[in-house]
């Protein structure tokens, strides 16, 4: 029942990465202020600042108390990875949640455009590491070969993996 019970207390607090991507989504496409966004935000940050709470709780309530019992029944290795995994997410949480509110509160109210928007070909991974056409940020990236962004490109198109390709395949064999 306990473990039951933990299990849904964790998935339960994956709502808030639910919630992230969506202000993930709105921050690549609002183009202005709008009162969505900021209850969006407030609630994000609300939500994260709450999983830190809830492992720090789970952790400190629910599972540091029974460390006999794993013992006494010889599972160390599931005590600690049950301890160390509850750790890791909550300080991760922790981060995130320091990043979102490092702005103050007024910064979780009023939505910013961001340079790389919509459109933009130097957002996100790709311009990061150079695909799309875009420079990356610093030095030569490996990934900007044409036979990569060639195999990309027919991945997307649904060519790379075609009928007639077999075929050629089969007479170079």
């Amino acid at each position: 029942e306990w473990v039951t019970w933990l299990s849904i207390v964790g998935y339960t607090s994956e709502v808030s990465t639910a919630v992230m991507n969506y202000r993930w989504y709105l921050l690549q496409t609002l183009e202005k202020d709008w009162i969505g966004f900021g209850i969006v935000n407030v609630f994000v940050a609300a939500s994260w600042a709450g999983r830190v709470v809830m492992f720090t709780y789970l952790l400190l309530v629910e599972i540091f108390p029974r460390t006999g019992n794993y013992i006494e029944m010889k599972q160390i290795f599931t005590y600690a990875v049950m301890v160390f995994g509850h750790a890791g997410i909550g300080l991760l949480s922790l981060y995130w949640c320091m990043i979102m509110c490092r702005g103050g509160i007024k910064s979780l109210f009023v939505f910013k455009k961001q340079k790389g928007g919509k459109g933009n070909n130097n957002a996100g991974f790709a311009g990061a590491v150079g695909l799309n056409g875009a420079s990356p940020e610093k030095g030569h990236s490996p990934l900007r070969s044409s036979k990569l962004i060639q195999e990309a490109n027919a991945y997307v198109d649904g060519s790379l993996f075609s009928e007639e390709d077999d075929d050629e395949k089969k007479k170079t064999l």
